[in-house]
């Protein structure tokens, strides 16, 4: 949300209640209230599946009558799409597009990347047991794929707790991917702080340590190694804190798997959103590694703010082209 000035809500076919759309405005009303007059553009974009080449039917018909069938979609549900926004997003200036695609999750990053958005905003889907592997939601293919961050919103009344909770990666310090990552997580969280008057939080899990069985050195006692581990992870995360001029008081450390320690800490903390990296794996190495962000995020009350390794570079290409 860095620098946010044009926001893209995925509108949901065949429902009157639109959280995306709802946390859209929330934030122009936000930054309203922080700033003289708010930049913040909103796209509300309604993805339909392209039945084009589906069935046998298509199959008898030319490719202008398809192409017509298509125009006539695509007017159909932006016609809705407008009658819906002049109802319920009344007095609010918001450019509405309808796209016709067999692969929406793709075409939305492009259209989000064409269009120079900051944030992607979708509604949270309810997964099921193979939804990650098989049938893949679109919220899903948004947070494996996308290069712009993405913000899964609940469905429910806005209302910002005061608190920002961010996620972090501090195991190996050196790896400059994560560092980036890390940065880029803060900076976002930085942005919805200014326009929420939010305090932020620093989250930051550590997976146990488990040494070999087959260590046996006199004198060497198994516990000291995870104590070890806990305290340097202690130290790089208050390290970082104090950098960004971050209170220790708002650094939250917890032994275990970050699936277990941050909805226990979010329960906690009660924040207005999470924000959080992920590994943006998809197929099976879904099945078999899993996404930290995708295995927590159905058991979260507060929105998730979404960061891919993707947009991070995306972010850096962008820096660069300027700086040129």
């Amino acid at each position: 949300m860095r620098n946010l000035h044009r926001v893209v809500a995925i509108i949901e076919q065949r429902k009157m209640r639109q959280a995306a759309l709802e946390r859209a405005l929330a934030l122009y009303q936000a930054s309203c209230r922080t700033r003289a007059k708010s930049d913040i553009k909103i796209v509300a974009l309604m993805p339909i599946f392209d039945f084009s080449f589906e069935g046998r039917l298509s199959s008898k018909m030319s490719l202008d009558q398809i192409e017509q069938n298509k125009s006539a979609l695509i007017k159909k549900h932006k016609k809705w799409l407008e009658n819906y926004l002049s109802i319920h997003a009344m007095g609010f200036d918001i450019e509405c597009h309808v796209i016709c695609s067999k692969f929406p999750g793709r075409d939305i990053i492009s259209y989000a990347r064409e269009r120079s958005a900051d944030i992607i905003i979708k509604t949270a889907d309810v997964h099921g047991l193979l939804d990650s592997v098989l049938f893949t939601p679109l919220d899903l293919q948004l947070l494996r794929h996308s290069s712009i961050p993405v913000l899964i919103a609940r469905d429910r009344i806005w209302h910002p707790t005061g608190v920002i909770a961010v996620a972090l990666q501090m195991a190996d310090p050196s790896d400059v991917k994560t560092r980036k990552l890390n940065m880029r997580l803060l900076r976002e969280a930085q942005e919805l702080s200014q326009i929420t008057k939010c305090k932020i939080h620093l989250l930051n899990a550590i997976p146990p340590v488990l040494p070999p069985a087959s260590i046996a050195l006199p004198g060497f006692v198994p516990e000291s190694l995870g104590d070890e581990t806990l305290k340097e992870g202690c130290r790089a995360l208050l390290t970082f804190a104090k950098r960004h001029r971050i209170m220790g008081e708002y650094c939250h450390i917890r032994e275990g798997h970050p699936e277990d320690v941050i909805p226990a800490l979010c329960d906690e903390l009660k924040p207005t959103a999470l924000f959080i990296g992920t590994a943006a794996r998809d197929g099976l190495a879904v099945a078999l590694l899993g996404n930290i962000c995708e295995k927590v995020i159905d058991t979260l009350e507060c929105d998730v703010a979404v960061i891919t390794p993707k947009a991070v570079e995306h972010k850096q290409e962008i820096s660069d082209l300027n700086t040129q």
